[in-house]
């Protein structure tokens, strides 16, 4: 399985938790997320690539032993864009793996890439409608990224006669996009992220 991580980088991470966290503090959560994200994906032996043009983040991608694809194009949904026209092979699964996503772990990881090559497209929606997993064996002709992005993607995925299948899984739909997402993690922190 190919997947990508898109972030646009530390130095600007969650500036919507500005009035709780200080900057390092979001940049460190950021890194930590992304470290177990990788760390819960790597047991499937997929090729795993930070989508970014962030130095920093390219550095760090590489201290975890991923690669990093950056694009000719602006924009997240640009990017993913661009990622999916490189990477895209006929029949082999894909996924594209929001960075804020604190709950996944090894085992969701194991089961998503079980999973997902039984399916067209395959997603996750979280409370704003956005899609924090997408992935599938088919190709996805636009990516959409951020609040309502979900609907987006069914309707894109109804264009090529499929649909898109929901995964209903806390672990991989709950992301910390609002003061309240972080401090429900506070209240239930990940054992990964009590260890560190």
């Amino acid at each position: 399985m190919i997947i990508g991580i898109p972030l646009k980088n530390f130095g600007k991470a969650y500036t919507r938790l500005k009035h709780v966290l200080t900057k390092d503090a979001r940049s460190n959560l950021s890194k930590a997320l992304l470290v177990n994200i990788v760390n819960s994906f790597k047991v499937t032996n997929s090729e795993i690539y930070l989508i970014t043009k962030d130095s920093e983040a390219i550095e760090f991608a590489e201290s975890l032993n991923i690669l990093s694809y950056v694009s000719d194009t602006s924009g997240l949904n640009e990017e993913v864009q661009s990622f999916m026209e490189k990477f895209y092979q006929e029949s082999t699964p894909w996924c594209i793996v929001h960075s804020d996503l604190p709950y996944i772990n090894k085992f969701y990881a194991k089961q998503l890439f079980s999973d997902i090559k039984h399916y067209d497209f395959i997603a996750s929606r979280s409370e704003d409608n956005g899609t924090p997993i997408i992935g599938g064996v088919k190709k996805l002709n636009k990516f959409h990224y951020g609040k309502n992005s979900f609907t987006l993607h069914q309707k894109e995925v109804a264009k090529s006669n499929s649909e898109l299948s929901i995964i209903f899984s806390r672990e991989l739909s709950f992301e910390i996009d609002t003061e309240d997402n972080y401090l429900s993690f506070k209240q239930q922190l990940p054992n990964w992220f009590k260890r560190k």
